[in-house]
């Protein structure tokens, strides 16, 4: 890897934090208060919004606001596109030693689990989850991708989107195994990192590689980050 740092932008006063310091910003951010005030100001209608942070692995990182009455399913599906969908794999949520998933795919489970209980993920985030609850997420059950989530918060307000990003690790660079440039793909046989150029010339063959992206499965299965609907810049 290049020189990187484990860092975001806040997306409301557009100032750059570690990880580590983050989560304390935003629950102070002055910025992010107002606006929050404002449009709670012209609201009919508040209600819980859960402020909660996802990790994977330990260079990538999210935090984001759900309305409580959001389902593990929206969760699910706003982790699936950001950085995880390549072929529709089977995904759990595990909160307080209980596991959730999609009961469309029932007769898989009890094929794959005996039969042992899995509650839906249908279920709403206010009846699972409180300030300080921590969960797991895993995507794919054959290459699997670990995500750890944790609520930092809750507000009584509104969200104008289902899923509202408040900050993200910012892209990481990775050199070039053979010439140092910025690596473009990376091998998903032996992990390498190549550019464009160098590409041609690996042994493993560039039907092996796949685009550096900013999610923890990069290099994973068939992951491209085509979903990736993030286009925040600054």
């Amino acid at each position: 890897m290049m020189e990187n740092k484990n860092e975001g932008v806040c997306r409301f006063c557009l100032r750059i934090f570690a990880d580590s310091a983050m989560g304390r910003h935003l629950l102070a951010c002055k910025v992010k208060k107002e606006r929050d005030e404002q449009e709670a100001a012209h609201a009919q209608k508040k209600y819980p919004i859960f402020y909660i942070k996802v990790s994977g692995s330990k260079y990538y990182w999210l935090h984001i606001e759900m309305k409580g009455t959001a389902k593990l399913t929206d969760l699910d599906s706003f982790l699936r596109n950001i950085w995880l969908e390549c072929c529709g794999h089977l995904s759990s949520f595990t909160i307080n030693g209980v596991e959730y998933q999609d009961t469309t795919y029932k007769d898989d489970w009890d094929n794959l689990w005996g039969g042992r209980e899995i509650r839906p993920t249908t279920t709403t985030l206010s009846k699972v989850l409180n300030v300080g609850d921590k969960f797991d997420y895993a995507y794919d059950f054959g290459t699997t991708t670990y995500l750890e989530g944790k609520v930092l918060g809750v507000r009584e307000g509104v969200l104008k989107k289902p899923v509202r990003i408040l900050a993200r690790n910012s892209p990481y660079t990775f050199e070039c195994e053979e010439c140092g440039k910025q690596a473009t793909d990376i091998c998903m046989e032996c992990g390498s990192f190549f550019c464009e150029q160098c590409l041609a010339n690996h042994e493993c063959g560039d039907e092996m590689a796949l685009p550096v992206v900013n999610s923890p499965r990069m290099g994973v299965c068939g992951y491209t980050g085509d979903y990736d609907f993030d286009d925040f810049s600054i």
